[in-house]
């Protein structure tokens, strides 16, 4: 009975110890990781109207579970995780996003409704910055700071259902100076965590001016927003944005706010076109403004320049060399 027990005792042990990842094998259980999510996501996709809500969380669930074993037993061994970590990490969160779901669907809700989607989404935020902060995850930062703008507006639509997508850019507006104080917070203590928040920054800017271009393709043609063009607010805010994350990147030498950097650019190129027709085009504004700024910078950084002065020990003689010991 005794030895029964012991084994009973044990058995637990030995099953998390086999399901701890061995660093030495990280990629290859992370690219085990990464089929079998896009697996459960397939089988979700393609059963849908097939399989009863209930059978779509008991097997989002059970990989879920099997996944997030796997990534909290993953050892720490720096300061950062490792590359296959984050991939289990940004797993998790990719089958918690499937299990939410199937919740909203079991539940009654609609996945796309506001409501739903506030507490849907606040859920997913919470669990992502809960790899953020334990296991000091940069790209979960991101990920939860994603998904806690979108609950912030699904929660306005939510409560105040507005017309339009005019109060979702003021919205994300403040929702781009929370990202970018936080990420000021966070740019000595953690720089990757920074980073991510400054890339949630930039792509709210992106989703301000994006709103711009799409919001046509959803209305007449003849509607307001795209005979008249955009405010020269949001243009301002889309170019300075631009410049700024490329600035930000060239500083801290971070690839990712570079690349959001140029595609504010070409979303400000754009917007900076809606509404004007072939006859109506003019440099008066923005080309002129453009103009004027790449002169005087480039008159500043190729301006003649003074040769320094020689260092005051140019001439003195060459010191004897060192005695042989």
């Amino acid at each position: 009975m005794t030895a029964g027990e012991g084994r009973g005792v044990a058995a637990p042990s030995s099953l998390l110890d086999a399901l701890r990842p061995k660093p030495f094998r990280g990629d290859v259980i992370a690219a085990g990781v990464v089929v079998l999510t896009t697996l459960v996501w397939v089988v979700a996709t393609r059963f849908d109207d097939a399989w009863s809500d209930g059978v779509h969380l008991a097997y989002g669930l059970a990989a879920l579970a099997f996944v997030l074993l796997l990534a909290v037993q993953a050892p720490i061994e720096g300061d950062a995780p490792r590359a296959y970590q984050s991939v289990l990490y940004v797993a998790s969160v990719a089958l918690w996003i499937k299990v939410v779901v199937s919740l909203a669907d079991v539940a009654g809700g609609h996945a796309t409704a506001a409501g739903t989607a506030t507490w849907g989404l606040t859920a997913i935020a919470v669990f992502a910055l809960a790899f953020a902060t334990r296991r000091n995850s940069a790209v979960c930062t991101l990920i939860g700071a994603l998904a806690a703008g979108g609950a912030v507006l699904a929660a306005v639509q939510w409560i105040w259902d507005p017309d339009g997508f005019g109060t979702d850019r003021w919205v994300l507006l403040a929702l781009m100076v929370v990202y970018g104080f936080a990420a000021i917070g966070q740019r000595d203590r953690r720089l990757r965590h920074g980073v991510a928040l400054i890339d949630a920054a930039g792509l709210s800017v992106l989703a301000i001016s994006g709103s711009f271009i799409l919001f046509p393709l959803f209305i007449d043609f003849g509607s307001a927003d795209h005979v008249t063009g955009v405010a020269w607010g949001w243009e301002l805010l889309t170019v300075a944005a631009g410049f700024g994350l490329i600035a930000y990147s060239s500083v801290d030498r971070q690839p990712g706010p570079a690349y959001l950097g140029v595609l504010n650019l070409i979303f400000f190129a754009i917007i900076t076109s809606l509404g004007v027709s072939a006859a109506g085009a003019t440099l008066v504004g923005w080309p002129i403004a453009l103009a004027l700024a790449a002169t005087a910078l480039l008159v500043i950084g190729l301006r003649p320049t003074t040769p320094a002065p020689p260092p005051p020990d140019v001439d003195a003689p060459t010191p004897p060399p060192l005695p042989l010991r």
